[in-house]
This record gives C-alpha cells, sequence and structure tokens, in this order.
C-alpha cells in the first residue's frame, strides 16, 4: 500500500438511489488516471479508510463512490458528516477488475449495491466509443443506478428474487457461451454465480470476481 498514488478530493454533492443507497461525489484537485471498474481506497478524517468501487468512469470530472450507511460503522458515520468543500483522500487505484483483455462481449452480474463498478464500467463503454456488448443482470431488494444503466447496457434485466434472475442467467450463458463474465456481490453471491456459471458450462477463466470490499 506504500506505493500507491495519493489524490485529494473535495466532498461536492450527495444522493440517495434506490434502494438507500448513498452516493457521494467528489472533485479531484489535480488529475489522476484510474480504468474503469477499479477500486480506491478512500481516507475520511475521523472514519478512517476503506477501499470502494469506482463507480465513475475515467472519463467523468468527478470521482463517485456508492454505499449503504446502516452499519453505523465509525467510517460510515464520517462520510456521512462530509459538507461540501471537506477533503478526504483517495489511495489508488487499485484492483484489476476491468475490462483488458475481455473481448467484445461482456456479461455483468450485479447483487445489492455491486451494481457500482458496473454503473463505471458502462459510462465508460459508452463515453470511449467501445465496440462492446453489454449484458446486465441485477438482483436485489431495490436497483440503484437503474435509469442509467438501463439506457447504457446493451441488454439490462432487474430481478427482486433470485427465481427470476436464474432463469434470464441461464438464457444469457445459452446465447452468449464465449463472453466474459463479471461477478459483483457479497461472498455468498460471488461463490453461488461462479457455481452457477460453471454448471451452465462458462468457463473458469471467463469468469472475473469482485467480492465486496468495504460496503
Amino acid at each position: 500500500m506504500g506505493l500507491l498514488s495519493s489524490t485529494p478530493l473535495e466532498f461536492a454533492d450527495r444522493w440517495t438511489e434506490d434502494d438507500g443507497v448513498a452516493v457521494f461525489a467528489f472533485t479531484p484537485t489535480r488529475p489522476f488516471r484510474h480504468i474503469a471498474g477499479q477500486h480506491g481506497l478512500f481516507a475520511v478524517k475521523g472514519g478512517g479508510a476503506k477501499p470502494f468501487s469506482l463507480a465513475s468512469a475515467p472519463e467523468d470530472d468527478q470521482v463517485v463512490l456508492a454505499t449503504r450507511l446502516e452499519s453505523g460503522s465509525r467510517f460510515k458515520k464520517a462520510l456521512a458528516a462530509l459538507r461540501p468543500g471537506d477533503r478526504v483522500t483517495m489511495r489508488g487505484p487499485i484492483m484489476k477488475f476491468t475490462l483488458d483483455g475481455a473481448g467484445d462481449d461482456v456479461v455483468f452480474l450485479a447483487q445489492g449495491v455491486g451494481i457500482t463498478p458496473f454503473r463505471s464500467l458502462l459510462r465508460h463503454i459508452s463515453a470511449a466509443g467501445l465496440g462492446v456488448r453489454s449484458t446486465l443482470l441485477h438482483v436485489g431488494d431495490g436497483h440503484a443506478f437503474k435509469t442509467e444503466t438501463e439506457q447504457l447496457a446493451s441488454d439490462a434485466r432487474y430481478h427482486r428474487d433470485r427465481e427470476g434472475f436464474a432463469v434470464d442467467l441461464k438464457q444469457v450463458a445459452t446465447n452468449a457461451p464465449a463472453a466474459t463474465y463479471y461477478v459483483s456481490g457479497v461472498p455468498q453471491f460471488i461463490a453461488e454465480m461462479s457455481a452457477a456459471l460453471k454448471d451452465l458450462g462458462i468457463g473458469r477463466k471467463q469468469i472475473r470476481k469482485d467480492n465486496f470490499r468495504g460496503y
């Protein structure tokens, strides 16, 4: 971690998405580079530091993260108390949950707030004009970023129950057996999806996983 670059960020805005997901937008005080799908390690005064997926694309002017605040942890309290102009520090970017080497057909499987990195990836695909076909399947009690991701993805489907999600997953895997599959959510969801994809004939090297870190 000691070799990670550090970028000061100025808190700019906050809003709430569906299912009570809190979204925080920051303005970098100096330019920094990242790849869509990566994480940043965010440090908030009085709250310590936690890693979060960047919900923003490299082409965006602001750095965006999304999380739930219900846990009431020291970090979440400090994050929720931010006021416009307050500064936090982001170290990184880190992780390799990116499009590198994925080809032109991708499938995004998200559970709950695991939609976050896919917002980044979909915004980047659109902004960069990439010739990538994207399929998004999202399951949860609500669907944060639904309006936006539904417009950005080539095919987007949203479910509140696992049964409907499983039916769509089988159909997508049958129609796109050579695609690269991305999975983001809690560890149990990651494990279940990895096993389901294997049973559907998707190779291990086609599956990329992003366990929750900091949510």
